[in-house]
């Protein structure tokens, strides 16, 4: 299962919501696609999105005026730690897949981020070139090597 978002031609309830890019030389933006559709399906403002952000690592909240910096392209380099963390409380997501979205929109890698079980997540780099069909064949084939692979490697060399 890859990281996809849908991208959506119509707006929530929120019309002061930046638009995303839709030019095609321009890079994704998985991660503002992420917050986007969050906003638009919850019918909820940027500002109570910000307010729900709050870093447990460092208590520190996003402001709404990032998250439209981020909405509009204008966060020119991968934000800090402690920024995914509080956006993915916010979004309800799982911070590894923040990052992840994070990682694709300002690295622009190929992302694959697969649920290997409760609370577990397998996120690796998609070769370049690689079809959604190759990307789902190699997620099969590193959780069968993870599977198979001794539970204590260490042990086992004892």
């Amino acid at each position: 299962m890859m990281v996809a978002i849908a991208v959506r031609k119509i707006r929530g309830a929120d019309n002061r919501m930046p638009s995303q890019r839709v030019t095609p030389d321009q890079p994704p933006t998985p991660l503002s696609d992420c917050i986007r559709d969050y906003v638009a399906d919850k019918g909820m403002s940027i500002r109570t999105l910000a307010l729900r952000s709050v870093s447990g690592s460092t208590g520190q909240c996003l402001t709404a005026q990032w998250i439209t910096d981020v909405l509009s392209g204008r966060v020119s380099r991968m934000p800090d730690l402690w920024r995914l963390e509080a956006l993915a409380t916010g979004l309800e997501m799982d911070p590894d897949s923040v990052k992840a979205l994070a990682i694709s929109q300002w690295i622009g890698w190929d992302i694959a981020d697969v649920r290997t079980g409760v609370g577990e997540r397998l996120i690796f780099r998609v070769p370049k070139g690689y079809t959604t069909e190759q990307s789902a064949r190699l997620a099969d084939q590193l959780m069968q090597a993870i599977n198979s692979a001794p539970a204590d490697p260490e042990r086992e060399e004892t």
